[in-house]
Order: structure tokens, then sequence, then C-alpha cells
């Protein structure tokens, strides 16, 4: 499935990238508290990608099918200015994405830098000219490549630098 941001909030700007959109669009539309909080000193595109290549602590959030919530740590790479997640089959964030694709990232390193980004995900085919990019960051990033990876769709993010 091919992720068409601008038509799913309704944007013109086609020569943005997506995720400049949704840093964008998500403050734009955030409550006065939240512009106040994340609209000081946001992370540029280039900082989210490279806080996503980085060491740095990423959760990811899922729904199990009962309705609660699940939350585990995630591999996270970034690849021509796309998000990628690494996910293991035998895990319950697999099966969790399977019967809803429905994904809130965290990433922090520490207090410097903090991205926590809301979408969707659809995963990729490992046999895939895109797959094997995607293994090649994520075993230069961890040493290892999870059996499964999967496109994050960004829907809305909040960011922040000291």
């Amino acid at each position: 499935m091919t992720y068409n941001l601008f038509a799913r909030v309704g944007l013109p700007h086609e020569d943005l990238s997506i995720l400049q959109t949704v840093l964008e669009t998500s403050l734009a539309k955030a409550s006065s508290h939240s512009k106040k909080v994340y609209g000081k000193n946001p992370l540029t595109v280039q900082d989210v990608l490279d806080l996503a290549n980085s060491r740095a602590l990423t959760l990811a959030a899922t729904a199990k099918p009962s309705g609660k919530p699940h939350l585990s740590p995630t591999d996270l790479v970034a690849v021509d200015e796309r998000l990628y997640l690494g996910v293991d089959v035998a895990t319950a964030r697999y099966r969790n994405l399977k019967k809803n694709p429905a994904i809130a990232v965290m990433m922090a390193d520490g207090y410097k830098r903090q991205a926590i980004l809301e979408g969707t995900v659809d995963f990729l085919d490992m046999e895939g000219q895109t797959a094997k990019r995607v293994a090649e960051t994520q075993r230069k990033k961890y040493g290892w490549v999870t059996d499964a990876l999967a496109e994050f769709n960004p829907e809305k993010a909040f960011t922040w630098k000291q």
C-alpha cells in the first residue's frame, strides 16, 4: 500500500517531505498548551531522521486485540527520509500491528532531543529492494536484522530539543 499523507490530510504541498508536512501540520493544529511546549524549539526533519538513526531510546505503543495498550522497545531506522520499524514475527507487536496498523513511537535522547510520532505501518516485502536497504541500515545500527520490517507512516508528530 502506498501512503499518501497529502490526500489524507488535504494538503497540496507535495514538494515538501511527508515528515516535514506532518511536523508543520501537527504543530499548527495543536492545542495552545502543546504549541507552547513543542513550538519553542522543535526538531527539524533532519533532526528526526538523525535521531531515528542514533542509539536513542525508542519505544513503540500498539493496541492489543482487547484494546489494551502494549508498549515495547523497538528498532527504528531512517532510509531516504522515511522511517522503518524492525519487528520480529514472534512478537506481540507484530501480531498487534497485523490486526491494527496504528502505532505511536517515542524517541528520546535523554532530555536533549525527543520525538513523539503517531501513525500507521505497512509491512514490507522482505524480498524487495526497499527491505534490503532498510535491513542493511538496521544491521549497521543494531548488528542484527529483524525478520519483518514495516514502513512507518506518520500522521502526527511533536518534537523538541534543548
